[in-house]
């Protein structure tokens, strides 16, 4: 306890001297912004959450509406930009032993968390690309993310897109990469895409249906079914659709995810998961209440064949001028343990995530935040509390 005090005091004003020297709010934008001279705040409703503009900006290929797609070197702008994240980070953990008890470790470390390059927009008329790479840390290796075309308006005004390659397949207002805390989700909100997507948005509604990678691999296929020969992983199917009541958003999600083996004799094991969530807007606050049910035909021992996640988050603009974002968040994912030969007890199991995170936007595209997260479950599991002091820039 007195470690993670130090740490606090160490954070805190680390954080005020930051907030105090900052410069005012400025018009240096990241890519979108410096093509069409907009501030960063008509996408983000806090960078880098994207707003309702933002969302349909994505949506139609990064242009405007209305507007053609060029070639990158058209619109004088180079097609690149650069998200950094560095700070002091003090991890603390209480761990369980049966012969000893409860025993606490504390580990504080300044840090690069990630640098990330990301370069998208159009290649040519109904032609957007987007590819990613990032450093995950110091002396890290450089780690491909995203790298996919899209083919848009198949379908006249946007009603039909195709998507090809690697990409985040997500609800646009639920994303791992665009969340405002530094915990990411425990709750599986984005998929690996690899593969293809058809999308489109009309008339209020929103949608996508494709199929992408499994994550089967041969050999453990052949280890439980010696027939199989060939695989094609290209096997893994989802559908979503969102409608728009006026500002508000509600999702709905099923994802049919194929996976290795875990019965003799058997060539796959299916996983299904289907998603109910919403986004709820007013002036000064989001609110994202979302339910997922993960169904498994074929469970490894002693995980339920059934696993139900609940998830609340807010995020709250504190000032009129958006320069402080304060994002809270609780997630709970019930596992009901199960012993199909009856030979142990297994209890139920309660994975519990808290996340808190207070930012000051000292420029629209950067900010620092005080950042705090603690993970725990019910059955004398590791109980891990994480506080941070992060800068985090996007240019």
């Amino acid at each position: 306890m007195i470690r993670t005090l130090r740490g606090v005091l160490v954070l805190v004003p680390l954080l005020v001297a930051l907030t105090t020297l900052a410069p005012p709010a400025s018009r240096a934008l990241p890519l979108w912004a410096r093509k069409y001279n907009m501030p960063c705040t008509s996408c983000h409703v806090a960078f880098p959450r994207l707003n309702d503009f933002g969302m349909k900006f994505r949506q139609r290929g990064y242009v405007m509406e209305g507007a053609e797609g060029e070639t990158p070197w058209a619109g004088g702008v180079i097609p690149l930009a650069v998200v950094a994240n560095v700070g002091v980070d003090v991890q603390s953990t209480n761990h369980y032993d049966p012969a000893g008890g409860w025993t606490r470790s504390t580990l504080m470390m300044f840090q690069q968390n990630q640098v990330e390059l990301h370069s998208a927009g159009t290649l040519a008329k109904n032609i957007s690309f987007h590819i990613d790479n990032n450093f995950a840390g110091v002396a890290q290796p450089l780690l491909s993310g995203m790298a996919f075309v899209q083919f848009d308006n198949v379908a006249k005004d946007g009603a039909l897109n195709l998507k090809v390659g690697i990409f985040d397949a997500e609800i646009p207002y639920l994303s791992s990469s665009r969340r405002t805390t530094w915990a990411d989700y425990q709750t599986p909100v984005t998929l690996d895409g690899r593969g293809l997507e058809l999308n489109g948005a009309k008339n209020g509604w929103t949608y996508a249906a494709g199929l992408i990678n499994s994550e089967r691999d041969i050999a453990s296929v052949q280890a439980r079914s010696p027939d199989v020969q060939s695989l094609n992983v290209l096997e893994n199917p989802y559908v979503w659709v969102m409608r728009d009541l006026g500002p508000h958003r509600v999702t709905a999600r099923v994802v049919l995810d194929r996976q290795n083996p875990r019965t003799n004799g058997d060539a796959v094991s299916n996983h299904v998961q289907v998603d109910l969530s919403a986004l709820v807007v007013s002036d000064r606050f989001w609110l994202i209440p979302d339910y997922t049910l993960e169904r498994f035909d074929s469970p490894d021992s002693g995980l339920a064949a059934t696993v139900h996640h609940g998830m609340l988050e807010a995020v709250f603009l504190l000032d009129p001028q958006s320069r402080w974002l304060l994002t809270g968040r609780y997630e709970l994912a019930h596992n009901p343990r199960r012993d199909p030969l009856a030979l142990t007890f297994t209890p139920e199991r309660d994975g519990s995530l808290a996340a808190l995170d207070l930012a000051c936007y000292v420029s629209p595209n950067a900010k620092v935040a005080l950042d705090w997260s603690r993970s725990w479950d019910n059955v004398r599991g590791d109980r891990l509390d994480e506080l941070q002091a992060l800068v985090h820039v996007g240019y």
